[in-house]
């Protein structure tokens, strides 16, 4: 059964979904969840993606899910939902066999990964079994070249964890944590250089690698990633400063 709240938002109208899908860039989404026995967490981060038109959704479910009625019921309500909000938007359940070789089908799940065009990642691993989820959470970890977010919610829906697994694997710099928190106070390059003593070119040199990694953007504003690195990392620096 489609939960109350969601009912309410479909039967609003286009007029909803038209002003919730205008706040995302355009750019390809390829949203990833894991199946488990009840859907709605994968309908509520879906929700929050913003997906549109040239996006597509690939739901990941142990081998031999449809042997199983709560799975097959969740899996099904998802499509009966797509179908409705998302009809231009292509969905895969695809069968993750955790009985084979962990890193064969790690292999063999990320081609089916990549065999997709898009241009950024969505996961929702609120659900599942836990070596479903390891297996995803590898899957994305070998990736490289692409922002990919991971969505978590609590079981009692009161809120949701969102990591940009990209920032992760970015190393510990100290001076682009000097930077970052500068630039999140709207420092400008000239006030960051005369703050720092590095010079104005040193300091274009350090945001332009920052920009590589989608810290920040073209503008020089700190990015969500960005602003997870500074607080990941701005403890470890204010202690190795004092």
């Amino acid at each position: 059964m489609i939960y109350e709240d969601f009912r309410l938002m479909l039967f609003h109208g286009d007029r909803f979904l038209v002003e919730i899908l205008s706040i995302y860039d355009r750019l390809r989404k390829l949203f990833i969840a894991t199946l488990g026995f009840e859907e709605k967490f994968v309908i509520r981060s879906l929700i929050r993606s913003g997906l549109s038109s040239g996006d597509s959704i690939l739901i990941f479910a142990p081998k031999g899910y449809t042997e199983d009625d709560k799975s097959v019921k969740a899996a099904e309500t998802i499509k009966e939902i797509v179908s409705r909000i998302l009809p231009d938007i292509s969905m895969r359940i695809e069968e993750y066999d955790l009985q084979r070789d962990f890193a064969e089908e790690i292999f063999r799940i990320r081609n089916v990964v990549q065999s997709y065009q898009f241009d950024e990642i969505i996961a929702c691993l609120s659900g599942g079994m836990r070596a479903l989820i390891l297996g995803v959470i590898s899957i994305l970890l070998t990736l490289n070249g692409y922002p990919i977010t991971i969505e978590v919610e609590f079981e009692n829906l009161e809120r949701y964890v969102r990591i940009p697994l990209n920032v992760l694997k970015i190393p510990y710099n100290s001076r682009w944590v000097t930077v970052l928190e500068s630039l999140a106070s709207s420092r400008s390059v000239r006030a960051i250089s005369k703050d720092t003593g590095l010079s104005p070119a040193t300091i274009s040199r350090v945001i332009s690698d920052m920009r590589l990694y989608r810290l920040v953007d073209e503008g020089n504003k700190v990015t969500e990633s960005g602003y997870f690195y500074l607080k990941m990392y701005k403890k470890t620096f204010q202690e190795k400063e004092t």
